[in-house]
Order: structure tokens, then C-alpha cells, then sequence
């Protein structure tokens, strides 16, 4: 009877599971010591320090909840809002940059049945996310003979200048590491694009600190070669709840859609 049960593809949140239980310790912790028989004024900077970090805790628990399949399924919603956008007629190759446990590439490879795609990802040990799980993932999905997962670093990208004819990337700019300008993360993102090629891009574009200023983001782009160019806060194009909008959730969250 087991043979006979489908096994299911697993994909992880973009919430670390291991980051929330890290802040919920430490908020247990905190509001412990406001309880034990110590000196006052540890116990008031013990409540002190905790009130931050029940409040970072809920918002991860909140936002783990939302995109998680079991909650609201928000995370495959914007994966299937971006598959929306890619204007293709699915003759060619795609690049997933930031593919994590494989959701969106797979969702791709399903909506463009007669294209090849490739799916990069650094995860590194600070993600829940794995190459394997990417693979047996696709497997599952009946899409593993299309899609290549490779690992590799969203600022060198191990593929020749002009080679995909579509590039789409979700919420990955803001977490590469390994350079702080994120519009040169970008730009190595369109060197592989062809001329004529489209992206999709979802990031937290609104966030001055890691972006610049959006307009000068927008612009750069443009001059470097993206003779089309359309931006949407995501707010805008999705219903949101409310507590996702937060500012360190979806709050500076936008798409933008251009071609080279």
C-alpha cells in the first residue's frame, strides 16, 4: 500500500526555521529572568531586552504561518503571480537565479513545457534549502529531465554573456553577501540575458539601505542595457495581510519587468 502513496515535494518558506526558534529562545529566555528572584534591575532589562524579541518572534511566526502551505500559501502565490508575468512563448532557456528549494522553477517548468531551465543557488549552510532537495523536488514534479540545478553565487554567474532568453529571480538581490552594490548583482543578471530577452525580478527594491534610491536603481538598469523597463509594488498587484507589509517582511517588496 506504502508503494502506492505519492510522495509529496517539500519546499521550505523563505522564514528559516532555525532563525525562529533561535528568537524564540531568547524570548523565553528574557521572560524568564524577569521572573526569577535576581536583582531588580536585571529583571526590568531582562523585560526590556524581551519586548524586541517577542515582537521579532511573532512576525517570523506570523510570516512562516502566511507562506507556508498549511497557512495562507502566500509564497506560492507570488511564485504563480511571477510565473504570470514572464511574457514567453516557452521556446528557449530560463535561468531561476536564488531557486532555493526549487518552488518557483518547477511552477515554470510546468507553465512552459517545452523549456530548458537552469536553477542557481548558493545554499549555504545558513539556508534549510539543498541542491539534493531541489532535485528530488523536481523529480517528483515529473520536470527533473528539463531543469539543471547548479550551485553557484548570484554575483558570477558560470554561464556565457547573452545565453538565456528569460531570467527570473525572487527575493534573492538582497541576500547575496558577497557584494554590497546590489545593482552589480543585477547587472551580472542581464549579462546572460539575450538581447530581446525578458526578467522578472521580485526584491525588496524599496529599501533604500540595501538598494539605494529607487529611482537611481531604475536608472542604472536602463543605461546598462534594458530597453524596457515597468515597476509594480507588490502591495499593488496582491492582496496582502497586513502584518506582511511590514516593512522587514513584504512592506519593500516590488517587481519589476523589463527586456534587454
Amino acid at each position: 500500500m506504502a508503494d502506492n502513496l505519492k510522495t509529496n515535494a517539500r519546499y521550505q518558506t523563505w522564514i528559516r526555521m532555525n532563525k525562529l526558534l533561535i528568537f524564540l529562545l531568547f524570548s523565553l529566555l528574557f521572560i524568564l529572568l524577569t521572573f526569577l528572584p535576581i536583582n531588580l534591575y536585571l529583571r526590568v532589562l531582562s523585560g526590556i531586552i524581551a519586548l524586541p524579541l517577542i515582537y521579532i518572534t511573532f512576525i517570523l511566526s506570523y510570516s512562516y504561518y502566511q507562506f507556508a502551505a498549511f497557512g495562507g500559501n502566500y509564497q506560492s502565490k507570488i511564485h504563480d503571480l511571477i510565473v504570470a508575468k514572464v511574457n514567453w512563448d516557452g521556446q528557449g532557456k530560463m535561468l531561476d537565479i536564488g531557486t532555493g528549494s526549487g518552488s518557483l522553477i518547477i511552477k515554470l517548468a510546468k507553465a512552459f513545457p517545452e523549456s530548458l531551465l537552469t536553477g542557481i543557488d548558493y545554499w549555504g549552510d545558513d539556508w534549510e534549502y539543498s541542491k539534493d532537495q531541489c532535485q528530488r523536488n523536481a523529480e517528483i514534479e515529473g520536470v527533473s529531465d528539463r531543469i539543471n540545478f547548479l550551485k553557484a553565487s548570484a554575483t558570477k554567474l558560470p554561464f556565457k554573456n547573452d545565453e538565456f532568453d528569460i531570467i527570473v529571480s525572487c527575493l534573492t538581490f538582497h541576500e547575496v553577501k558577497d557584494e554590497r552594490n546590489k545593482t552589480e548583482v543585477m547587472k551580472e543578471a542581464l549579462r546572460v540575458l539575450k538581447p530581446g530577452g525578458g526578467f522578472v525580478f521580485l526584491d525588496l527594491f524599496m529599501d533604500e539601505k540595501i538598494f539605494g534610491d529607487e529611482k537611481e536603481l531604475l536608472n542604472s538598469l536602463k543605461k546598462h542595457g534594458v530597453s524596457e523597463l515597468k515597476s509594480y509594488k507588490l502591495a499593488k498587484v496582491m492582496k496582502l495581510p497586513k502584518l506582511l507589509l511590514n516593512k522587514k517582511v513584504l512592506g519593500n517588496a516590488m517587481i519589476l519587468i523589463g527586456r534587454k
